[in-house]
Formats: structure tokens, C-alpha cells, sequence
């Protein structure tokens, strides 16, 4: 018969073996069914096209001021486009249904691109990535070369994001991207 000390051991030994098994049964699941990069893009309220945008050499942050202060990249308000578009191509039907929205202030409700399921339990956050010199490309793809933004990454593929941390020397620890 085993002593209290063993089967506390063979407990222990079953519990790691089991939280393995769940956790490469969850890597399976989410390459499985997480976006594979190639889906279709949301249709949005307006076409923006992103290209355009970087050809005048605007950063990333001029839209997407949180990505390196905050949580979310967030999107700035309509009344930030019009600054520009009141006087740079204001004919353009996009510009007018974008400058409509203003006009009747009516929120902008923008579909998002690069999702990870809720599923997941992944708790995102831009500001470190951005704080170790991560540039948007890593994870977003070439977005200056999308007239159209799709998510061109499976962000959601945890091995992908592993490997990017192992390679930067970014912690592997589980809570550090789960909850």
C-alpha cells in the first residue's frame, strides 16, 4: 500500500498530466477553428482603404492613437477625418457618406478585423507590444498595401504567438496572455 506522500505524488503526476493534455487539446481547437488569415473581410459602414492613407505617409496611430498607450488601438473620432476631408477629395461618395455621418451625428460603427474568440480567454493588449518595439506589421500584416483591411495573420493560432515570444524573449507564461 502507498504512503500519503505518494499518492499525493501520483495525484500531482496525473493533474500535470491532465492540464497538458487539456492545454494541447486547446492549441488543436483553436488552430482548428480560428481564422486562418484568409477570411473575408467585414463589410464596413464606409471603404476606407488603408493604402491610400499610408501613401501620405500617416502612422498607424494617427487613426489608431491607443495601440501604444492603451489596451485597444481604438479608432479616433469621425470629427479627426473631417479635418482633412473637408478639403482633400470632399467629392468622393466615401467622404460624403463619412462626412453624412458627422453631419447627423450618427456614431461610425466600425466592424472589427483581427478578432480572437472569446473562446480563447486571451486578454490582448497593444500597449506592451508596442512598448518592446513590436511593429503593427508582426501581428496586422502589410496593411499599407490593403486598399481593403483583412486580418492577414491568425493571430488566434496560440504556436504563432509562442514562437514570437520565444524569439523576442518575451514571457511564455500563461497568464501573461490568458485569463
Amino acid at each position: 500500500m502507498k504512503d500519503v506522500a505518494q499518492q499525493k505524488q501520483d495525484i500531482g503526476n496525473w493533474g500535470h498530466m491532465l492540464a497538458n493534455m487539456l492545454l494541447a487539446g486547446s492549441v488543436i481547437l483553436t488552430a482548428a477553428c480560428g481564422n486562418n488569415g484568409t477570411a473575408s473581410p467585414p463589410s464596413q459602414p464606409v471603404a476606407f482603404n488603408h493604402q491610400k492613407h499610408i501613401e501620405i505617409e500617416m502612422e498607424c496611430t494617427r487613426c489608431h492613437p491607443g495601440a501604444t498607450t492603451q489596451t485597444q488601438a481604438g479608432l479616433v473620432p469621425i470629427a479627426a477625418c473631417a479635418t482633412c476631408h473637408r478639403g482633400i477629395i470632399s467629392d468622393h461618395p466615401e467622404i460624403v457618406k463619412l462626412m453624412g455621418y458627422l453631419e447627423n451625428n450618427e456614431p461610425l460603427l466600425w466592424q472589427r478585423v483581427n478578432n480572437i474568440a472569446p473562446s480563447a480567454m486571451v486578454q490582448f493588449k497593444h500597449k506592451p507590444h508596442a512598448r518592446a518595439g513590436v511593429p503593427c506589421t508582426t501581428c496586422h500584416g502589410d496593411v499599407g498595401q490593403m486598399s481593403v483591411a483583412y486580418q492577414a495573420i491568425n493571430t488566434a493560432n496560440m504556436s504563432w504567438c509562442i514562437t514570437c515570444h520565444q524569439n523576442s524573449d518575451a514571457s511564455t507564461d500563461c497568464l501573461t496572455c490568458h485569463y
